[in-house]
């Protein structure tokens, strides 16, 4: 069954900006425009799920139209967009409306054992309600949490205290 739920991967320097707020946007080369929500894997070393996002829009054009248009939360310098969308007549920007952390980060195999992490993106069959379940989660952007069971989850753990190995942050 499709959902209107995706799994990507994308490596946890980006991570961190969008948890910051300072990203806005995710670009690709292709991606579905009927998506709704993104669940966000971090790419090695932290290979875990990280942060769900609602989708605001989805945005093609040529990069140059792309880049016009979200330049200012990109998170990205110009000339590192220019380069990914190298000899690419359509970009993709798919826009964020809303992102939500996990309170920990959780391995695939809290959604399924077959699951793989996606070169591109996979669709997911679980409703977003489902995975909110799942996985846990609190809101980073609007700083209220979806759920109100934090007691049954570990408090969150920074990412880059993940990527250095850590398994808590001293504040």
């Amino acid at each position: 069954m499709k959902t209107d739920t995706i799994i990507l991967s994308i490596h946890p320097s980006h991570i961190e900006k969008i948890l910051s707020g300072e990203k806005r946007y995710e670009y690709r080369k292709r991606i579905p425009t009927d998506i709704r929500y993104i669940v966000v894997y971090a790419t090695a070393p932290i290979k875990m799920i990280v942060a769900f996002i609602e989708i605001d829009s989805v945005i093609k054009g040529t990069p140059k139209e792309v880049w016009d248009k979200t330049k200012n939360h990109s998170g990205i310098s110009e000339d590192y967009f220019m380069h990914y969308f190298a000899n690419c007549q359509d970009s993709y920007a798919i826009k964020f409306k809303a992102v939500h952390e996990l309170l920990s980060p959780k391995p695939l195999t809290d959604l399924s054992d077959h699951i793989c992490a996606p070169q591109s993106y996979t669709y997911l069959k679980e409703t977003i309600i489902e995975l909110y379940h799942k996985l846990g989660t609190k809101t980073v952007i609007h700083n209220k949490p979806i759920l109100n069971k934090s007691d049954r989850y570990e408090p969150t753990r920074d990412i880059r205290c993940q990527r250095q190995g850590k398994r808590r942050c001293s504040n």
